[in-house]
């Protein structure tokens, strides 16, 4: 098989909290400021929920929807999206992998009403589920590397079909941390944003005034082949896939390495294959004072030429595992209409020479990185170039 051969998106989808259609994210991102509230765990956290999420809508009844947290939920429904706007029938699912990057169950515990409570702390159950649902029985892997885990899991599904291994496979993730738990493991972690007067102006990345992420939930599900396959099925094309990579700082637990070298070398890999392209960076950005400050100097010394910077958590909030699919999901469908939302809140940016985008504007970027990094020093970026 080729060794190299190259890798497509043909299908997004996304449940998120603007919206479960790429028209109402697009809308939703179009507004000056996201509907953020006070969390009813702990008014003094900013929330952003996904509304009206019911998923029976996308399902039915069926019985092994209860081992599933809303976070599992969520990603499931994407699943679903993606494989409709997709076009693939059964015989082709059948041989498709899986790969998904998902947090831990924060919910679990023993209950004497479940038989199987103990699929409740299992991180691949959401990927049983999805087997049984939609019939996908290819290569899998579930990826559970905090932050990081649903841009890593797009990057494994990226080398997977690169290599030959499969044809077609389902990638991205899913995630929730807006019960009393998530919220005070939040809390406790001294992550959270604070002394904010309104919850839209909680998330403030890359500003000098920044305390904290505001939380998001949400997921977004892509379906993956190889140029050929696409091909083959006349399937429509979103973006390519141009580069991936992953790295582990080794630092610390929470805080960032505040010389990012593990995370340069693996941001580094994936600009490799972008020079000489007009570049958006969809960041990190999560609002905290180590993570901007760290990425912010990361991306003046690697990309001092990038056309800008984009910060989408200050509009859809932090979704844990599920930040770095949401934020390619919102990249392509930002990409597709020509126009970026300005990083909200960003009054005064906390560096001068990167190119932060402070007010929205109407791009047609050649080429966007997508940067993640979660706890314990976890690192992934993925290179993507819409499809034209």
């Amino acid at each position: 098989m080729n060794a190299s051969r190259r890798v497509v998106i043909t299908a997004c989808g996304a449940v998120l909290p603007p919206g479960k259609s790429p028209s109402a994210i697009l809308n939703g991102l179009r507004q000056d400021f996201s509907p953020f509230e006070r969390s009813a765990h702990d008014p003094e956290t900013a929330v952003l929920p996904v509304p009206d999420f019911d998923l029976k809508t996308y399902t039915g009844r069926f019985k092994n929807a209860r081992y599933l947290h809303r976070g599992q939920e969520l990603c499931l429904a994407a699943a679903i999206l993606a494989v409709q706007e997709s076009g693939l029938n059964r015989e082709r699912l059948a041989e498709a992998g899986l790969f998904l990057g998902c947090g831990p169950n924060l919910e679990a515990a023993p209950r004497p009403d479940k038989a199987l409570w103990l699929m409740d702390y299992l991180p691949n159950t959401l990927a049983a589920v999805t087997a049984e649902i939609l019939g996908v029985h290819g290569e899998n892997l579930t990826i559970q590397t905090a932050c990081a885990a649903s841009t890593q899991a797009l990057g494994e599904a990226f080398h997977a079909i690169r290599a030959g291994r499969i044809d077609v496979t389902l990638a991205g993730g899913g995630d929730s941390r807006l019960s009393a738990r998530g919220i005070r493991a939040y809390r406790q972690a001294g992550v959270l944003a604070s002394g904010f007067d309104r919850p839209e102006r909680a998330c403030r990345p890359f500003d000098q005034s920044r305390t904290g992420f505001a939380v998001g939930e949400g997921a977004a599900m892509f379906v993956l082949e190889s140029l050929e396959h696409a091909q083959s099925r006349d399937a429509a094309i979103l973006a390519e896939i141009i580069g991936a990579a992953s790295s582990l700082d080794g630092q610390g637990l929470t805080a960032p390495d505040p010389l990012m070298s593990a995370a340069e070398s693996c941001v580094r890999r994936c600009l490799d294959k972008m020079r000489g392209k007009s570049l958006l960076i969809a960041a990190h950005g999560t609002g905290t004072l180590l993570n901007d400050a760290a990425e912010s100097a990361l991306m003046a010394r690697v990309a001092p030429d990038a056309l800008t910077v984009c910060a989408f958590k200050s509009r859809l909030g932090h979704l844990a595992s599920a930040c770095g699919c949401a934020e390619l999901a919102a990249s392509l469908i930002c990409a597709g209409a020509g126009y970026f939302p300005g990083i909200a809140n960003l009054d005064e940016p906390c560096r001068t020479d990167v190119p932060f985008l402070r007010e929205s504007a109407n791009l047609r970027p050649e080429a966007i990185l997508v940067q993640s990094f979660g706890f314990g020093g976890q690192n992934a970026c993925l290179g993507v170039q819409p499809w034209t």
